[in-house]
């Protein structure tokens, strides 16, 4: 079966990363201190780093793909391909998933999954896909594994604004937990961020979740990884060395960067921590656009 496979910028993916695995692109757009940008295009979290931090009162959204320019993604395989397959971002965070099923509700050609995912968790669906489809799986077996909840994902926000703009914060906690130098403590589970708890200090805070992660690993299995996503951290590898140090040096730490889409609500420096479950059949090419440590 030929399947072309397109994926939104939630992904974790610019649009050259995603060409050079072979799949199409679809950015998700931010207006960002009044200006329009394509996430994964013309801009990533380097970018939306570098005008936050020049400005950290900017007012930031996205919004979905236009429909027009998702149909015309389409359509260029529709002829081609047996099926044309789309990873969008989680249906609870954003319009953008049903806005693409409604789009293709009528067409049998095209599978849009009803993702609960985001970042790696999505390219990792793909790849395992693509390795069943490469060794004669069915589509709809193929696709079974994409229904399954990710491992434990766990967020820290190094800075509030972002989330006091969203809403998940108000602003008197804000100025409180800034004092009391407390962070929120949020979950990623079932497509869902929702908060988790709190903690005391960024850093600190981190280093308990991943010693807490590590203490229910099954330490035997080769193929978990510590992993790291981050919005641009800038002490990272001071944050890599501390979690070394609670893990008994753990030698398999892998990081990504965390989608613009994503670091929009998050927030600049954000870093999410999980024991990620990596098959040895998919390795190289899940690892090609992360930093192993």
């Amino acid at each position: 079966m030929k399947v072309k496979i397109i994926v939104d910028s939630s992904c974790g993916l610019t649009k050259n990363e995603a060409h050079d695995l072979g799949w199409d692109f679809l950015p998700i757009q931010a207006e960002v201190d009044g200006k329009i940008y394509q996430i994964g295009v013309d801009l990533d979290i380097n970018k939306y780093s570098e005008i936050w931090t020049a400005n950290r009162k900017i007012d930031a959204f996205t919004f979905a793909t236009p429909p027009g320019v998702v149909e015309q993604v389409v359509s260029q395989y529709t002829e081609e391909y047996d099926k044309v397959l789309i990873y969008p971002i989680s249906t609870v965070l954003s319009s953008q998933n049903s806005a693409i099923m409604t789009l293709f509700k009528d067409n049998p050609k095209v599978h849009v999954v009803e993702s609960k995912k985001i970042n790696y968790l999505i390219v990792r669906d793909l790849l395992l896909f693509e390795e069943k489809i490469a060794n004669g799986a069915k589509f709809e077996a193929a696709i079974k594994h994409f229904a399954e909840n990710n491992e434990r994902l766990l967020l820290v926000s190094q800075f509030n604004d972002a989330l006091v703009k969203g809403g998940r914060l108000s602003k008197a906690a804000a100025v409180i937990a800034k004092l009391a130098k407390i962070v929120p403590i949020i979950r990623f589970d079932n497509g869902v961020l929702e908060k988790d708890g709190i903690g005391r200090i960024f850093s600190k805070t981190l280093e308990k979740l991943v010693k807490e992660l590590y203490e229910n690993l099954d330490k035997n299995n080769e193929d978990y990884y510590l992993t790291v996503i981050h919005a641009n951290n800038q002490d990272l590898e001071k944050l890599i060395n501390s979690f070394r140090a609670v893990t008994d040096n753990y030698p398999r730490i892998v990081s990504f960067k965390l989608p613009a889409d994503i670091a929009v609500h998050t927030g600049v420096g954000a870093v999410c921590v999980t024991f990620a479950k990596i098959d040895p059949a998919i390795k190289d090419k899940m690892f090609k656009n992360a930093k192993i440590w």
